[in-house]
């Protein structure tokens, strides 16, 4: 699987795999460091590079995402990203997290917004812990649900 670099900063990084239309992003641990800008030009980055490519299905590895999130930028986040991933009609979305964030539900939270807004081409959404990347990519790959 080759994956070709899109964007990459000291927070995170974007691949994409043209044979499957994946887009990898994986959140570095200095997200503990960021603030309230260097998070919007992360996801206005996000954004943009989504729309470089085709884009079908997203895996999103957030298992050393360290920066909160406060409700505002959920909802931010949302109204940026969501109306982009529906034109693409990204069809699944596979969202890493540690394990502890499974447990709680924190991660629920976060999409919340996305699916409040209703968008046609709504893609479908799945965490997984960190310990089940290899399930997670089966399951956004595979058109019958595992």
């Amino acid at each position: 699987m080759t994956h070709n670099l899109l964007y990459n900063s000291k927070f995170v990084k974007h691949e994409y795999n043209t044979d499957d239309q994946t887009l990898y992003t994986e959140w570095f641990i200095e997200t503990e460091n960021m603030n309230t800008t260097d998070f919007k030009h992360e996801v206005l980055h996000w954004g943009e590079v989504s729309k470089q490519v085709p884009l079908s299905y997203i895996f999103d590895y957030c298992c050393n995402f360290l920066y909160t999130i406060t409700p505002e930028e959920q909802i931010w986040m949302a109204h940026q990203l969501n109306p982009i991933w529906s034109v693409a009609q990204v069809k699944k979305y596979a969202h890493i997290v540690p394990k502890e964030f499974i447990s709680n539900l924190t991660v629920e939270q976060l999409f919340d917004e996305f699916f409040a807004m209703n968008l046609s081409h709504q893609f479908e959404l799945k965490h997984f812990a960190d310990n089940r990347t290899e399930e997670a990519s089966r399951w956004l790959l595979n058109s019958s649900n595992i």
